[in-house]
């Protein structure tokens, strides 16, 4: 169940409490599962195995949900070996039938098998955030090495000095340090913060890359990466 302050987001807003990849959520035994987690109060989000490349616009969950039958997925992730969210458990949901099938693999921190009663599908979600709390961000912080930013507050802090900044320029550093390590193209960039509301070229990613380093300073400016002939990328 939720804790007191309740689940949070990246951004600050409450987040989805579960995702599940699957195409079959009319179909039983998924349709059952889902009525047995809303009646534990968990928000769960459904996607398509089609739509799993655009999971980006949606605020990060607690726990990844896999459909057996989405067979790429078997194995805790895409074919790629890539998650779509970093450090965000994944559990798989299979039949009895299905599971000779599956291919364990790192990506996948447990497993149910359908038909499950409530009681255990909650100890199995309560465990799997057990074991990988450690990991991720309890609240609607961050922090990165000397850089602290807050996002409800939208307050960006270095070594205990506030950093004022531009909307647009905090919305492009909370989009890359939220994403670490992962390049975004200029064009992906525009797309991802700037949705719909600028009709402008690609250049004003670099314009704002360029501000925001100037005013992080040297070494958390530099934390901002340029991968020449594609874009950009923090740490």
């Amino acid at each position: 169940m939720r804790g007191e302050s309740g689940p949070v987001s990246w951004s600050g807003i409450p987040a989805t409490d579960l995702v599940i990849v699957t195409e079959r959520e009319r179909q039983e035994p998924i349709a059952s599962f889902l009525n047995h987690l809303r009646r534990l109060d968990y928000a769960v989000h459904v996607i398509p195995r089609v739509a799993y490349q655009f999971v980006r616009r949606i605020p990060t969950p607690q726990i990844l949900l896999v459909d057996a039958a989405a067979r790429e997925f078997q194995s805790g992730g895409p074919s790629d070996g890539q998650p779509a969210w970093e450090q965000v458990p994944v559990i798989l949901l299979a039949t009895a039938e299905q599971m000779p099938a599956v291919r364990f693999g790192p990506g996948l921190h447990d497993f149910i098998i359908l038909p499950a009663n409530p009681t255990e599908v909650e100890a199995r979600i309560r465990f799997t955030l057990w074991k990988t709390r450690g990991d991720r961000a309890p609240s609607d912080q961050v922090q990165v090495d000397s850089l602290r930013m807050n996002f409800s507050t939208y307050e960006v802090v270095i070594d205990n000095r506030r950093i004022e900044l531009t909307y647009k320029e905090f919305e492009l550093l909370k989009f890359l340090v939220t994403h670490r390590r992962r390049v975004y193209t200029r064009s992906e960039l525009l797309e991802l913060v700037w949705e719909s509301d600028y009709y402008g070229g690609t250049r004003t990613v670099d314009v704002h890359v360029r501000r925001l380093r100037a005013k992080l300073g040297t070494k958390v400016g530099g934390m901002i990466k340029t991968v020449r002939n594609v874009g950009y990328r923090f740490g």
